[in-house]
């Protein structure tokens, strides 16, 4: 039984969106994390917002580019394209989270997550074919 339970976890982190929805779950649980925590301090909503980004993406790069996606380009050519994805979504949410924060009354952390849960699937095409698409 060990085994096939083994054989079946060896087939889903096979699977690049299995690994995606894994590892990107996982940085957004610790962006939305340090976001909360960033906003019980009192700060302001949007520079929580750019802190909490800002230490995410040095943990999202790598971690996308060899857990993910498995890019054997060289970093510095990946790292320009990711940083242009990444913002993509960023701006997205930028624009997205004040909309529901001041026009629909949503609380900031809560408007935030809707504002990731919109991007996440524009963002896993986005670097798939786009940040390591050359490494395919």
């Amino acid at each position: 039984m060990n085994s096939g339970i083994g054989a079946f976890i060896r087939r889903a982190l096979g699977n690049e969106q299995i690994r995606y929805l894994l590892v990107a779950g996982t940085t957004t649980l610790g962006y939305l994390g340090l976001l909360a925590l960033l906003l019980s301090t009192g700060m302001p909503y949007m520079y929580a917002i750019l802190l909490a980004q800002a230490v995410t993406i040095g943990v999202a790069f790598p971690t996308y580019r060899r857990l993910i996606f498995r890019s054997t380009n060289p970093w510095r050519r990946d790292l320009p394209r990711f940083v242009g994805v990444w913002g993509s979504g960023f701006v997205a949410g930028v624009v997205a989270t004040p909309a529901l924060v001041e026009l629909a009354g949503i609380p900031p952390l809560p408007a935030q997550v809707v504002a990731v849960v919109a991007v996440a699937v524009l963002s896993y095409l986005g670097h798939r074919f786009v940040s390591f698409g050359a490494a395919r």
